[in-house]
């Protein structure tokens, strides 16, 4: 009798145990799992904010031994480059300010964090190459009481003398191919900024005329 109740405190879990165990363990984990991906997903974006931080200053460290002068947009229409538009300007890293990439459109080493293989954005009312030809001035939609970008009103700057910006350079955020990180006013409108918990969203920075910067969102 004494030999049964030992050998009966020491049996092990029977199946439908585990199997309750195994269920309570994967429902803390589906509820732990979001906050994990959120908690990484703000890291990035702080990283991301830093980064863009630094990219303005080596923009302005450019300006300030050109005359004020900004290095041209390139847009890209080949199939190999169409991706690349508005890359970062290869003009920084030719002269030092910005480290050196090696491959087609990441001349610059300054890789976006939301979108792998690619440079982080830049835009300015300055001329734009097309395929390497200019094709006139790069224009940015602009809202009518920038730097606050709340309204859906606003006109296009082409013509760095008389707009009201600099230059803007952004992230495409968590999910570069949603349509608010492709807004058509994008990036200087509120409706393609990044909010936490949003569906994709830009990261970026601006500078006023007078070279004060300001990041949105």
């Amino acid at each position: 009798m004494r030999r049964k109740g030992k050998l009966r405190s020491r049996r092990g879990f029977t199946l439908v145990e585990l199997l309750v165990s195994l269920a309570i363990i994967g429902a803390l984990a589906s509820l732990l799992l979001p906050a994990l991906a959120l908690a990484r997903q703000k890291a990035k974006v702080v990283r991301v904010r830093g980064e863009l931080y630094c990219l303005g200053l080596a923009l302005e460290m450019y300006a300030d031994d050109f005359g004020g002068r900004l290095p041209p947009v390139r847009v890209n229409c080949n199939s190999d480059l169409h991706t690349h538009w508005c890359q970062f300007p290869r003009e920084l890293a030719d002269l030092g300010y910005l480290p050196r990439g090696d491959k087609p459109g990441m001349e610059v080493l300054v890789e976006d964090l939301f979108n792998r293989g690619h440079t982080y954005k830049y835009a300015a009312p300055v001329p734009c190459l097309l395929n390497g030809s200019q094709v006139g001035n790069f224009r940015i939609w602009v809202p009518e009481e920038y730097p606050a970008c709340l309204s859906t009103n606003g006109t296009y700057a082409e013509d760095l003398k008389t707009a009201p910006l600099r230059w803007v350079i952004w992230s495409l955020g968590p999910r570069p191919d949603s349509p608010r990180a492709n807004e058509e006013k994008a990036p200087l409108t509120a409706r393609a900024w990044y909010r936490l918990g949003r569906e994709g969203g830009l990261i970026g920075r601006t500078a006023t005329r007078e070279g004060v910067q300001i990041a949105f969102p």
